[in-house]
């Protein structure tokens, strides 16, 4: 689960908002605006495959649910109950993988697990929607490159009640949560349609880090086809074409989205990293302004504090980190880049403060490892400065 930039934002899941919009038939989808011509066409999985489940799979699956139905348990159910007994060893790596490679791997991130998840409610017939939530993520350069972690929740409807005269507000079911943690935002709701072009976007994404520029491309070509005006997938492009130094393209394409209000905190971030690069001075204020104004989950306002503390304007930082740790004292993000404003500023001792108060509200032992890491390597550098300063 991953991924974030200063220089490019790339939204992986491991698990970018894709609620859905009602778009006007009279825009052209923004895959038209591309540079096909930059790139060969790779073949890529098809939909199908992504769902299909190994056949001794299937047969086990039917016959557990077989047995649960003769017990009268709900189907939605049987299938949260088969699935938690399923993944009881899983390992969550954040690879993106097909139902089948989940089952014969027993790992992959949250997008996998919704895969899974839906392949298992194809079998039963049992209708299915998404939420999209934000987890704050440890941030993670690669190669430019800092990656942006969003998930997915299931939630499996429970059959309807056909003498029932009366009507539901809120249609009964089991919310199945992969990683149930505090330290999340609600960013939309999702469709079947949204989690196919994640699937596809992830891969597009990964491909594109590995430098496999025509598979990237192919990718996110086949990820428009299910949600042609997603803007992580214009940012997404748009970063492909910059890569193959097509800066024009990538321009026409932030332009198109930000024009069409296509947007999220990402593209912004990306589109206004390509005006700084451009000298656009007037561009990148305007688009400062939207990214503030439009910035709604707690993870929104950490990457207008990290985009600060790139720009040195650390007192910016400051006060947006601040105010997060008032609002949403839960977190621990907040206060890790608080430990990165005042080791910054040469406050060494505020920052080993910040970084175990990050940890000790840090409820994933992956970002308790990092931050402990941190604060080790801060302690020593402390004490060999002292001693130093004593020698002399």
């Amino acid at each position: 689960m991953k991924y974030f930039i200063l220089l490019l934002f790339l939204t992986l899941v491991g698990c970018s908002h894709t609620a859905e919009k009602t778009t006007p038939i009279q825009i052209t989808p923004p895959v038209t605006l591309m540079n096909h011509g930059l790139f060969r066409p790779i073949p890529v999985t098809q939909e199908a495959r992504i769902f299909m489940l190994p056949e001794h799979e299937q047969r086990d699956f039917k016959e557990y649910a077989q047995q649960a139905q003769e017990k009268q348990v709900r189907v939605d159910r049987i299938i949260a109950d088969y699935l938690e007994s399923r993944i009881s060893n899983f390992s969550y790596d954040g690879a993106t993988l097909t139902a089948s490679e989940v089952v014969q791997r027993n790992e992959g991130n949250c997008i996998s697990l919704a895969i899974l998840t839906q392949a298992y409610a194809n079998l039963l017939g049992v209708q299915t929607s998404f939420s999209e939530v934000a987890s704050i993520p440890v941030y993670k350069q690669q190669n430019q490159t800092i990656l942006i972690s969003h998930h997915f929740k299931t939630k499996l409807y429970a059959p309807v009640e056909q003498k029932q005269d009366w009507v539901y507000f809120i249609r009964p079911g089991t919310v199945i949560d992969y990683f149930p943690v505090t330290d999340i935002a609600f960013v939309g709701s999702a469709s079947y349609q949204d989690l196919v072009a994640k699937y596809y976007a992830n891969l597009a994404t990964e491909a594109l880090l590995k430098k496999q520029y025509n598979l990237s491309y192919s990718l996110l070509i086949k990820a428009f086809e299910y949600t042609p005006y997603d803007p992580e997938l214009i940012s997404l492009a748009a970063v492909l074409h910059r890569r193959y130094d097509d800066t024009n393209t990538a321009q026409k394409l932030y332009e198109f989205a930000y024009d069409n209000q296509f947007i999220s905190s990402n593209l912004l971030h990306n589109y206004s990293f390509l005006a700084q690069q451009l000298g656009n001075t007037k561009l990148v204020k305007k688009l400062d302004k939207t990214l503030y104004d439009s910035a709604k989950t707690p993870f929104d306002f950490i990457q207008l504090a990290e985009q600060a503390i790139a720009r040195h304007q650390y007192l910016n930082a400051e006060n947006i980190l601040k105010k997060l740790t008032h609002d949403t004292p839960y977190l621990p993000e907040p206060f890790f880049s608080l430990a990165k404003v005042s080791y910054l500023k040469g406050d060494t001792k505020a920052a080993q403060h910040y970084l175990q108060t990050a940890i000790d509200k840090a409820e994933d032992q992956k970002k308790q490892g990092i931050y402990q890491a941190k604060l080790n390597t801060l302690k020593q550098f402390d004490s060999s400065y002292n001693q130093i300063k004593e020698q002399n």
